[in-house]
């Protein structure tokens, strides 16, 4: 039985879209984006709006509320119920910890989930934990995404020394990477983040809300190299299970 209520679907569904911009969009936007009917669309927005939640400027575009951005509101809500079972799977299958992140707005990854190997020797990290986009496997394929303009932003900060001695931080070099990422879907990062670690992401697909995020496989480097392919196939897997039940 689908206990799922419609009217509330919607609104959910809503309040995510515009999380996930972060400049105002049309009524037109979202009736097509949502697939929605311009008259119910305008009277949830009319309604989001009387609430507090969303905002409208003098030109008739849609914004999520400062307040509620400030305090977390995130596009993420039903991928954190879809995902986790698919990363649990995928972590017994590969025994290897995954990790499902997001781009921050300062050029760091954000942590939004976590399945930890059962491994005594495993790798694992707060989610409280910010690291670099640049030289992360998440950073470096959602820059593969993302808009040049922004990559190279987040790449002029870079620091002239990384974590490691393994650390990339050419930013020539850094751009060969983000760029070999876009052609193959997946970005590997070996040993540039932790000593002893590789990571292996891929974008999940989707519509813009979904598309944001990306899913780590992080192994132990000792162990990636002899099941790289089957890191790499259960992986694209994985991501393609989670956009399909999104």
């Amino acid at each position: 039985m689908n206990l799922e209520v419609k009217s509330a679907s919607r609104v959910l569904d809503m309040l995510e879209l515009l999380a996930s911009e972060r400049q105002g969009i049309s009524l037109t936007d979202v009736t097509e984006r949502l697939s929605l009917p311009k008259s119910s669309a305008l009277a949830l927005l009319r309604t989001l709006v009387g609430r507090g939640y969303l905002i409208r400027d003098s030109e008739d575009l849609y914004e999520l509320a400062e307040s509620f951005r400030a305090t977390g509101f995130a596009p993420f809500g039903r991928l954190l119920v879809v995902a986790p079972p698919i990363m649990r799977t995928l972590a017994d299958e590969v025994g290897e910890t995954v990790l499902l992140g997001a781009l921050a707005d300062n050029g760091t990854v954000r942590l939004l989930a976590k399945e930890v190997a059962y491994q005594d020797i495993r790798y694992d990290i707060d989610l409280s934990c910010r690291p670099a986009a640049y030289c992360t496997s998440i950073g470096r394929i959602l820059l593969a995404k993302s808009p040049d303009a922004y990559v190279h932003d987040v790449l002029a900060s870079v620091p002239k020394k990384g974590p490691t001695a393994h650390t990339i931080t050419a930013k020539a070099f850094l751009w060969d990477q983000i760029v070999q990422a876009r052609k193959t879907g997946i970005a590997i990062v070996e040993e540039e983040a932790e000593l002893g670690g590789t990571g292996v992401a891929a974008v999940i697909p989707g519509d813009k809300s979904v598309s944001r995020s990306a899913l780590n496989i992080a192994c132990v480097t000792s162990r990636f190299h002899e099941k790289k392919d089957k890191v790499m196939r259960l992986l694209r897997g994985a991501v393609n299970k989670i956009a399909a039940d999104m």
